[in-house]
């Protein structure tokens, strides 16, 4: 019988009603200190963790030799020290595509609201202004997506998404990306390529959709704002330490920002004093915060979590695992 530590509790698969394979014998843990990692793990076959949670840190992987297959839950993988895992011999998958769709939907919804400054319409419709701000908008004119100028910061399986709806609605749609697509692929999205700085520079609206690497950290400061065009949109479904957190609530404040909408803090969650939390009122206008829920509904948990088992199932039977990606293509003996 297999041993698996699973770090979603039972009630998650059975709300999505995701069989546990009966020859599993799973320990749904809790701990999420290194520690408690090492020990949770101690003679364990394979490991199911969340994408942002808990640390899979060099010492969890230098202290878990049982274990043979790392299968992370999610697109995004860097709460793993994938170098240390592959100089282990670990292989580590995620479940890639799988909610793509899902931030996509979510990413449009983002632009429309900013562009058509729903929560401030919904304030003062509730503070009793509702002709004031009617008029005030009918006056000031309200953005769409039809001829929009939307730029793709990444065309993984989630910018690609965000690309063919946008399209649907009519926008122009340029992009960057270290990982240029093929020329039909370009065509068949309608993209147009650019650098980055002409990204920055052109965008009404820019929407990243990239991983957290060293590369990638940051990539979006007080710098990359200043090339962008006086009330340009800012959407961020990503991590949330690709933009310099600071350096985004300047450019609220200061007005050089349009609005943004961010789904992921840095920290995640945030502290109490997180500058986008501190923002002057004018700005709060401008800024919508989620927790973290662009990907998040019951079919995308539902397709992750059968992607998932199914991969550690593959592992089991002797198979190379899918979605790899730290390089070690096959389970450890």
């Amino acid at each position: 019988m297999a041993k698996v530590v699973s770090y979603f509790p039972r009630v998650f698969f059975e709300k999505r009603q995701v069989e546990i394979p009966p020859e599993w014998d799973v320990d749904f843990a809790t701990g999420n200190g290194e520690d408690e990692i090492i020990e949770a793990c101690r003679g364990v076959d394979l490991v199911l963790v969340p994408a942002a949670n808990p640390p899979i840190t060099a010492k969890v992987i230098q202290n878990i030799d049982s274990v043979r297959f790392l299968q992370v839950f999610g697109a995004g993988y860097d709460k793993v020290d994938i170098n240390a895992a592959r100089d282990a011999g670990l292989p580590v998958a995620n479940t890639p595509g799988q909610n793509a769709t899902t931030v996509a939907e979510f990413t449009l919804g983002m632009i429309i609201a900013l562009q058509r400054k729903i929560l401030i319409g919904k304030r003062e419709v509730e503070a009793g202004n509702h002709e004031i701000i009617h008029h005030q908008f009918v006056q000031s004119g309200l953005k769409e997506i039809r001829g929009a100028r939307i730029g793709l910061l990444g065309v993984g399986a989630i910018g690609r998404n965000v690309a063919r709806f946008a399209n649907i609605m009519g926008a122009k749609i340029s992009y960057y990306d270290i990982f240029r697509p093929d020329k039909n692929t370009e065509e068949e999205l309608k993209l147009t390529f650019c650098s980055f700085k002409e990204l920055l520079e052109n965008s009404e609206i820019l929407s990243l959709h990239l991983p957290l690497n060293d590369d990638t950290r940051r990539i979006i400061s007080k710098d990359e704002f200043a090339l962008m065009k006086p009330g340009t949109l800012l959407i961020n479904t990503a991590r949330g330490e690709i933009v310099d957190q600071l350096a985004l609530a300047e450019a609220l404040e200061s007005g050089h920002l349009g609005g943004a909408a961010i789904d992921h803090f840095a920290p995640d969650p945030p502290p109490n004093d997180h500058p986008l939390l501190l923002l002057p009122q004018e700005a709060k206008n401008r800024l919508i915060v989620t927790p973290h829920i662009a990907g998040v509904t019951e079919g995308s948990f539902t397709r992750m979590l059968e992607e998932a088992v199914g991969n550690m199932q593959r592992v089991l039977a002797g198979e190379n695992p899918k979605y790899v990606v730290n390089g070690i293509s096959s389970a450890r003996g």
